[in-house]
């Protein structure tokens, strides 16, 4: 089940984001564009997304399913929500930044629609980073 984020969920949420990124920023800064989703089963949290829309596009801040949840479509259930949200928004577009190295992360940004449109050099601790794009109106 997908549902927004509610205050006993950042406990969770923050342990999740230690384990890929533990960058000292703020996960789950709330300001009126963001918009954070678990994917809960059985009671537990095991999968969410962070993006934000502001008037007419939508990015993609991290997208992250536990480790024994996945290869389950939890991932691609999150990346339709946000793309249902988007374009009920009226978004033109929705963008991301992606680790080159994160083959997984880009398979699944392919999957639906995402393509390429530039690098960002040593983005990511020395590693180039990759701006992506999935238009909505065309």
């Amino acid at each position: 089940m997908i549902r927004k984020v509610v205050n006993n969920d950042y406990n969770i949420l923050s342990k999740f984001y230690r384990e890929f990124d533990d960058n000292g920023i703020d996960l789950f800064e709330t300001d009126p564009f963001s918009r954070v989703l678990v994917y809960e089963k059985d009671k537990d949290i095991i999968g969410f997304i962070s993006y934000s829309i502001a008037y007419d596009r939508a990015e993609i801040n991290y997208i992250y399913v536990s480790d024994k949840h996945r290869k389950g479509g939890i991932a691609s259930a999150l990346m339709e929500f946000c793309i249902d949200d988007a374009i009920k928004s009226g978004c033109v577009n929705i963008t991301l930044e992606v680790n080159c190295e994160n083959e997984v992360g880009i398979k699944l940004y392919k999957k639906f629609g995402f393509t390429q449109v530039a690098v960002r050099p040593r983005y990511y601790h020395g590693v180039d980073g990759l701006l992506m794009i999935r238009e909505l109106i065309k």
